[in-house]
């Protein structure tokens, strides 16, 4: 019994070890590979897209701006601002991040219109629909006095507003323009705490080895 438990309480050390690598891999930033307009639209595998930049043409659906709120950027509050695009060759819909307006203390400012119809070339980043806060029911997804105001990208909402098909992928603008500024996302490194399950399991393997020593003294 004690034999099975040294090699099982090894074994999830040595996989907490192997995870602690896969997750690293993910979070350290590498360079901006470019993929071909070709590529996203014809995609069968949106992972393998995520942080990948494209440059896309298209038209910007009317009235169709987003101000999503609460994005911290340099420590000062603010809110990104979402557009949806019809891509030019294939009418494909997609969600655009425009930019980061600051707000600070400055309220007014969420009273901002923004219109982004003269623009019809964009470099931007591939990246996945924000996730909704767990804390916030499908229903308030957006402020009762400011409709354009969102709490969370509710893309059912969308859908059904528009008519229309959206795109799972969303596209973030790498060049933002008038007040806007290019916020980088980055994931929450959590990967050491992979590394403390593993002295974990390490220490009850060792615990373990030493109960084994004892028995066959």
């Amino acid at each position: 019994m004690l034999v099975a438990i040294v090699i099982i309480c090894f074994s999830l050390g040595i996989w907490q070890i192997n995870r602690y690598f896969q997750k690293l891999e993910h979070i350290t930033p590498s360079a901006d590979i470019e993929v071909k307009i070709d590529d996203l639209i014809n995609t069968q595998n949106n992972e393998m897209l995520i942080g990948k930049t494209v440059n896309i043409d298209g038209s910007f659906i009317e009235n169709s701006v987003i101000k999503l709120d609460n994005k911290i950027f340099n420590s000062t509050y603010g809110v990104d601002l979402f557009t949806l695009l019809k891509e030019k060759n294939s009418n494909k819909i997609y969600l655009v991040n425009m930019g980061w307006l600051e707000v600070a203390n400055k309220r007014e400012k969420l009273k901002q219109h923004f219109n982004f119809s003269g623009t019809t070339s964009l470099h931007a980043k591939i990246a996945n629909i924000p996730s909704k806060p767990p804390f916030i029911s499908e229903e308030n997804f957006r402020d009762d006095n400011q409709h354009d105001l969102w709490l969370f990208i509710n893309k059912t909402f969308l859908i059904k507003k528009y008519n229309m098909p959206i795109e799972d992928l969303i596209l973030i603008n790498l060049e933002p323009t008038d007040q806007l500024k290019y916020r980088p996302i980055i994931r929450e490194d959590n990967s050491i705490m992979h590394i403390l399950y593993a002295i974990q399991w390490f220490l009850f393997s060792l615990f373990a080895l030493f109960g084994l020593s004892k028995i066959h003294k």
